[in-house]
């Protein structure tokens, strides 16, 4: 059968696109639903019968209806390389698109029964004795939902159950974007709160008029412009009201087609590891034989890359490198999922942000070879262009599903979490850090340990590496200053791509050896990253209707991502291969000068102090590896959890930005760190409420995010400020024996919790008696030196403290009078507020200066 594969991953990728249909349909028995004669009639073949003689997973009728009805039909029809294998007789080929996506709970062949271990795998469960319940309450469930719960039950917060908790947030039933009110979960505290039919129909209305805007001319662009269209509908959408209502259905579609690839592949090559039953149609995989392997990379060195430069006239290249970062990993995924012996697509991806990325792959000695081989290459290319200041490692672990036990085995490992096969693989990437160059030390030698060759009145440090070069440029070509910065070419190519990202919508990607004089004449900027070309266009150059770009026909195996929107659909380029989606970058936006210019940091300081801020996530690797309890353990649920921290902090921190626009920058964003600098104020504030949206996003407080900042002169060399940021993260790391929570700035670690709010509220109190001349700014000294004698263990602090407050508000005012007493209790009180109360005549005094 022609392009079997594809054929497989498209089947396995619309196996319960029925789901989404069915609710937004009739009842399988109301004689007013969309169904055809035929969808019903075909229900015997392949729906199984429940305990009650019903037919259970009633969505395949409906995701048989989604091929045979319209507009569906007609643009499946189109695709030349589908149309020959769409339709066909069982009798003549079972193994047909529908018939894969259909047949998965009763299954009829081994194509249609890989699918079906693909289903289990995915959800991590096996349900061949389940069958959804479609009405009345589940266990532990404390809503009596009703007949028609699954139209009802929606996508609980993959959050509610991190740690054992037992939060009820869910999101609502609208298209991927990044606004509050559709991607925000709120609390389900009656059926009310729920979903409906209409919901649904509204959903699905729009994903039908979409969906004939893909793109026909090939199978690999299609599928993939699928994946982001399922994407932007159906990340809101349980997989299952019963057992995975917090994982989406477009995680669980995602990761069973990527199974149902890596178990075929494996299997043509190793059919003998299988068992086949011919009586109940089941495949099973024989003990010890891992048809999957679970691929991993991890670039090092991103934080010293990003703002370790040698000069502060470099620093215009952070954002640039930063976007680079992004480019590099893109890359890299697109040089794997795209070379001849593996040729995957983006559905393989489990996770990729903030420097590594995770993808299921066949554990097959071509996929493996292949990977070998590409790690060489990346070593190589990497070492060249960055002289080891970034390094990536890669690693992989073979494994499988066992349906008899739900446990995984992996490697020598037998009966293991899901967890534990993470931690292997982190614990392997970590291992490689440790033998970084391995492959350079025995192959060039002299490279790394030769002096670089230049010589001559021409060679300069470069501002940014600090690395002497006889080829380097001004970063700036417009710099005036007598002394300007120089940096090697492939740092002034970061320059540029951070300045002209601000005006970029989409990023066109392909393989290096093919260019167009339209692209590099009419694209904003163009690098080429790997061997992969980035070409950076504004909306206009690619959606009007007279562009150039529409009529070119060599761009192959392109791809067109819009950055941080969802209307992807909108550019249709001539051409085979292409495929379109989208992606999410925090800090795409910068602040401008009224000259329309990036502002420099002194610009964003405003004659200030600058602040630069570093948080991430407490504990997100024991989140990955232990938060899920076995009962929610599974790939799609993984899969969850990673998109909607990459929806937070690639996404939705662009929103809050927008209150900052003018003073807070976003240099680096991904995964769940956040690396932002700008007006020292500012830069409190907007870690605030990252702090506060992040626990709304997520349903809880308890799950936090620690936050260091470092304020210093708008002049002071911003390496150094990045380094005092990053000591302050770990003292909030630290904060509280470990339990961290905390956000550190003006040299003080507090929790965010139980004081943050305690240290504001007083420093607008000193604030608003100092600004209205109801009491002197010299108490904010006296408090602060109070604070020292306490650390010094002066036992005099007491005494000092009492007798200053009683004689600083003789002769005052009553609100000077009343503020002072309520000092001196809290004094009293506890001895830690000695710390915060000090910290908020700190935080005043730099308000007062700010005024």
């Amino acid at each position: 059968m022609k392009n079997t594969r594809e054929i497989l991953f498209l089947g396995a990728l619309l196996h319960d696109i029925g789901k989404f249909y069915q609710r937004a349909d009739m009842l399988f028995s109301d004689k007013y639903n969309q169904l055809s004669d035929f969808s019903k009639n075909i229900a015997n073949d392949i729906c199984p019968v429940n305990e009650n003689g019903r037919f259970g997973y009633q969505h395949v009728v409906w995701t048989n209806e989604f091929f045979e009805g319209e507009p569906f039909k007609s643009v499946f029809k189109k695709l030349e390389d589908l149309n020959v294998n769409l339709y066909d007789k069982d009798e003549v080929n079972p193994d047909g698109l529908i018939n894969l996506a259909t047949n998965h709970h009763k299954p009829k062949t081994i194509m249609q029964a890989i699918v079906t271990m693909a289903d289990w795998w995915s959800a991590g469960i096996d349900r061949r004795e389940a069958n959804e319940l479609e009405n009345g309450k589940y266990k532990g469930e404390n809503i009596d939902w009703g007949k028609s719960r699954y139209k009802q039950i929606p996508l609980y917060s993959v959050f509610n159950q991190i740690n054992n908790g037992n939060y009820k947030y869910a999101f609502p039933l609208k298209p991927l974007c990044l606004d509050k009110d559709a991607i925000f979960p709120k609390e389900i505290k009656e059926k009310n709160d729920g979903l409906s039919q209409e919901s649904y129909n509204k959903l699905w209305q729009e994903f039908k008029e979409e969906f004939q805007r893909l793109p026909t001319n090939s199978l690999n662009g299609f599928i993939e412009s699928l994946l982001f269209l399922l994407k932007k509908h159906t990340w809101c959408i349980p997989s299952n009201t019963m057992d995975m209502a917090n994982v989406s259905l477009f995680d669980h579609l995602k990761t069973t087609a990527a199974f149902a690839d890596c178990i075929y592949e494996y299997y043509d090559n190793h059919p003998d590891d299988f068992n086949w039953n011919n009586s109940d149609y089941r495949l099973t995989i024989k003990e010890g034989k891992h048809p999957v392997i679970l691929v991993g990379g991890d670039v090092s060195g991103i934080q010293k890359f990003i703002y370790n430069i040698a000069s502060r006239k470099a620093a215009v290249s952070l954002k640039g490198r930063s976007f680079y970062l992004q480019l590099l990993i893109d890359s890299v995924i697109q040089r794997i999922i795209s070379h001849e012996d593996i040729n995957a697509n983006l559905g393989h991806i489990v996770y990729s942000s903030g420097g590594r990325f995770y993808m299921l792959l066949p554990n097959t000695d071509k996929v493996k070879n292949a990977i070998e081989e590409l790690k060489n290459n990346f070593e190589n290319e990497l070492w060249e262009n960055h002289y080891g200041k970034l390094v990536l490692n890669i690693d992989f672990v073979p494994f499988s599903f066992n349906n008899a036990n739900k446990n995984i085995d992996f490697e020598d490992c037998r009966g293991k979490q899901l967890g534990d096969l993470w931690k292997h693989l982190a614990d392997k990437l970590t291992a490689k850090k440790n033998t970084k160059f391995k492959n350079l030390l025995i192959n060039k030698f002299s490279d790394l340990f030769e002096p670089i060759p230049c010589s001559g009145e021409k060679v300069k440090v470069c501002a940014v590496t600090g690395i002497e070069s006889d080829v380097l440029e001004k970063i700036d070509d417009n710099q005036n200053s007598d002394d300007p910065a120089y940096v090697l070419p492939i740092v002034k190519e970061q320059a540029l791509l951070g300045n002209k990202l601000k005006d970029a919508d989409y990023i066109l990607t392909f393989k290096s050896g093919w260019s167009s004089d339209y692209l590099n004449r009419k694209s904003k900027f163009n690098i080429e990253i790997l061997d992969i070309n980035n070409y950076l266009f504004d909306k206009i150059d690619l959606t009007k209707e007279e562009a150039d770009f529409r009529t070119i026909t060599s761009a192959d195996t392109t791809r067109v991502k819009m950055i941080n929107e969802m209307n992807f659909l909108a550019p249709q380029i001539k051409g085979q291969g292409i495929s379109y989606g989208f992606q999410f970058y925090g800090g795409n936006e910068q602040a401008k000068n009224p000259n329309g210019k990036l502002k420099t940091f002194e610009e964003l300081a405003g004659g200030s102090y600058f602040g630069v801020l570093r948080m991430d996530v407490d504990g997100l690797g024991d989140i990955f590896i232990n938060g899920l309890s076995q009962t929610h353990k599974s790939f799609s649920a993984y899969s969850t959890l990673s998109f909607m921290l990459d929806l937070f902090f690639s996404g939705y921190l662009n929103k809050i930005r927008k209150k900052y626009a003018d003073t807070v920058n976003i240099l680096y964003s991904g995964g769940d760190d956040v690396f932002a600098v700008g007006k020292w104020d500012s830069i409190i504030n907007f870690a605030e409420d990252v702090r506060k949206e992040f626990a709304k996003f997520i349903g809880r407080d308890d799950i936090s995010i620690s936050a260091g900042i470092a304020i210093v002169g708008e002049k002071f060399p911003i390496a150094k400020a990045a380094q005092l940021a990053e000591i302050a993260e770990k003292n909030a790391k630290n904060f509280n024996n470990g339990k961290k929570n905390a956000i550190c700035f003006f040299g003080e670690t507090i929790s965010w919790k139980d004081e943050f709010d305690f240290v504001k509220s007083l420093k607008d109190e000193f604030l608003d008696l100092i600004k209205n001349n109801q009491m002197p700014k010299a108490i904010l000294h006296k408090v602060m030196l109070f604070n020292e004698m306490q650390k010094r263990k002066d036992v005099k602090y007491i005494w000092h403290t009492a007798y200053y407050l009683k004689r600083f508000s003789d002769g005052k005012k009553d609100e000077v009078k009343q503020f002072c007493s309520k000092l001196q209790i809290q004094f009293v009180n506890n001895r830690r507020n000695y710390d915060l109360i000090a910290l908020a005549a700190r935080w005043t005094e730099y308000e007062i200066k700010e005024n």
